[in-house]
């Protein structure tokens, strides 16, 4: 099965909710289940209180409003919510016994050929999947909070997922306006362990005395923060050049501790002369076109952010 017609969601909360909305706004028949009726009974007022605030600001069309609705069926019975839907998407609480008990009971009740989808942020997708006796067809599903505002959704493979299923839900988060990115079942996945660095990092200085509060905050929304929406840290370093990168972490190293140690692949690279643009290879390949574009690129949305910063300020 590859082609996705009807979704069901497993639990209401906020990220539930927030899923099944960005599903019934794509299109699609969705379904969403929770065993605690008052959870069930916020649902349509949340999402239409969300759908407002997308339509005032020109996200969503008034008059699309009343069909999203329609397409979304909440519904007490686990049975109801997952009879012959294609796919599945769980978004209850992060307990990871939670979640297998449950899998094992989806996996009775679904479709041969359903897709079980796990919104986990941190528990191993393999250990998910091995509830069921279909762990080719389970997989992470990881949204970021809100759903129907942050395109992301990181598509974390299990040891035993097939490339079917890993395609299934690529295309699925792209039907949905999503940007799909593919890991392996790692702890913290992508997202959360770069957040992790970063805001372990901004803790030690705040801890260290370096800094107060407000100035470590504005030095990251100023500086990396500023243009990561449109540059990568991969990209950033390219730019850089990874010689800059290695002998300025060779030098942290030296003065804060060995795990500021330059990671081996930099110091290949460097040693290799793959220095970013100005060696037409870094992280990444670059004719003097495409190095041109990235730089105009980035240019231009600095511009337009500091054009933002003038009207806020």
């Amino acid at each position: 099965m590859s082609r996705v017609g009807k979704i069901a969601v497993i639990g209401a909360g906020i990220m539930g909710s927030g899923i099944a909305q960005v599903c019934a706004q794509a299109g699609f028949e969705t379904n969403i289940y929770d065993k605690y009726s008052t959870a069930l009974q916020k649902v349509s007022d949340n999402i239409k209180r969300t759908l407002d605030l997308l339509v005032g600001n020109d996200l969503v069309q008034a008059n699309e409003v009343d069909n999203i609705l329609q397409r979304i069926h909440t519904t007490p019975t686990l049975n109801k919510a997952t009879e012959d839907v294609d796919f599945v998407i769980e978004a209850i609480v992060e307990d990871i016994s939670k979640k297998r008990s449950l899998f094992a009971e989806l996996d009775n009740l679904c479709r041969k050929d359903t897709v079980l989808a796990t919104n986990t942020s941190s528990f191993s997708i393999s250990e998910v999947a091995s509830a069921t006796k279909r762990q080719e067809r389970v997989v992470g599903m990881h949204w970021w909070n809100p759903p129907y505002l942050m395109p992301l959704i990181e598509i974390v493979k299990g040891s035993r997922t097939s490339e079917q299923t890993l395609e299934t839900t690529r295309s699925l988060a792209m039907n949905l306006g999503k940007k799909p990115v593919v890991c392996k079942d790692s702890p913290g996945f992508l997202g959360v362990r770069l957040q992790a660095a970063l805001v372990i990092e901004a803790i030690k200085i705040l801890e260290e005395g370096l800094a107060d509060v407000e100035d470590i905050d504005l030095a990251v929304r100023m500086s990396l923060g500023f243009r990561l929406p449109i540059i990568g840290p991969l990209q950033a370093v390219d730019l850089g050049g990874l010689d800059t990168f290695f002998y300025a972490y060779d030098y942290l190293r030296e003065k804060l501790g060995q795990s500021y140690k330059p990671p081996d692949l930099l110091g290949d690279k460097v040693r290799k002369g793959d220095l970013g643009i100005k060696t037409r290879k870094g992280f990444y390949e670059y004719t003097e076109a495409s190095a041109a574009s990235l730089v105009e690129r980035r240019d231009r949305w600095l511009m337009r952010r500091a054009k933002e910063l003038q009207v806020e300020s």
